[in-house]
């Protein structure tokens, strides 16, 4: 039974009263069914807790954060094989009353790779070029964007200037960094010919964990004049709010490249979804890029047929 800080025995009426109550909190079922899915799978977690009857502290439960009735069900589609506990709640006290482990099967899924940097680097340079009316343009530095992996991040360097109206062109130093994670398509339904509606909701590749560090700097001697002091504190604070939000549009737009590569036929296969991505580092040194595809699950109508017909339905051909 996991304990607040400090002495649990020092006669406090409201934690003794705690650990009775856990102490006569009774796991009558926990389990999970199916046990094991297949990717985009789903499960039902059932529960029954027997609750002590009288107590003077009032017992919560939770299955991995979300708040629980004694007893009931709840359906789960974990991405990946997951634990989940069942936990009892008594004042600062808590014990574990059940664990069950859903088992997702990637055996039909496949993974590819690539290394993306030179293909991500054309679409900054794209996207850079598109800011050029608005006086946005590389720096004369030696390498003015740089691309990088770092474990599971992507790292993006740019050293650019910005045009100024009536004073010199400052330099902006934009350091971004972000990773992959797969999300649905915001669109709730597909549908396809005879305008049915699939249950599958398919689904694209989107940053997370954006973090955007942004500096710009005049040249030194711009801040000897005391007159232009106002004039460089808005002119600094609003081209960080602009660069900002151009960095996190041209993060944007290279996760949408890379989607749209993975997105052709030759690549993901008919009746193939993506499942899970990231970026990695080999052992060779090599920065890369990875996503798996996995199977769609079969459409109800095709399980509904197959059991009219008194046989199994066929997976989906991929």
């Amino acid at each position: 039974m996991a304990a607040p800080d400090g002495n649990p025995s020092d006669g406090n009426t409201v934690d003794q009263a705690s650990q009775t109550a856990l102490a006569e909190t009774t796991l009558l079922v926990f389990s999970a069914a199916p046990l094991t899915i297949e990717p985009y799978g789903r499960s039902t977690l059932s529960w029954s807790v027997e609750l002590p009857e009288q107590t003077d502290v009032t017992v919560y439960l939770d299955i991995r954060g979300t708040s629980v009735a004694a007893a009931g069900n709840m359906p789960v589609a974990p991405e990946s094989t997951t634990t989940y506990q069942l936990r009892a709640r008594a004042g600062a006290y808590s014990k574990v009353l059940g664990v069950v482990t859903i088992n997702t099967d990637l055996s039909a899924c496949v993974a590819l790779s690539a290394e993306p940097a030179f293909a991500i680097v054309e679409v900054i340079k794209y996207e850079i070029e598109q800011q050029r009316s608005a006086g946005v343009y590389l720096s004369s530095d030696q390498d003015p964007i740089t691309v990088a992996i770092t474990g599971n991040k992507m790292e993006i360097s740019l050293r650019l200037m910005q045009s100024v109206p009536d004073f010199p062109d400052p330099s902006v130093n934009i350091d971004a960094s972000f990773e992959l994670s797969v999300v649905p398509i915001p669109s709730a339904h597909h549908l396809t010919p005879p305008l049915t509606i699939q249950e599958h909701t398919y689904h694209q590749l989107a940053p997370v964990n954006v973090a955007v560090n942004v500096d710009i700097g005049f040249p030194w001697w711009v801040y000897l004049t005391p007159a232009n002091s106002i004039a460089l504190w808005i002119a600094v604070s609003g081209g960080k709010d602009h660069a900002t939000k151009n960095a996190n549009t041209m993060i944007t737009a290279v996760v949408s490249a890379l989607d749209g590569w993975f997105k052709q036929t030759f690549v993901q296969r008919p009746g193939m979804d993506k499942h899970d991505a990231g970026f990695y580092v080999n052992p060779e040194g090599d920065q890369r890029f990875w996503i798996t595809f996995c199977p769609v699950p079969r459409l109800a109508s095709e399980v509904a047929g197959a059991q009219q017909q008194g046989g199994v339905a066929p997976r989906r051909r991929l």
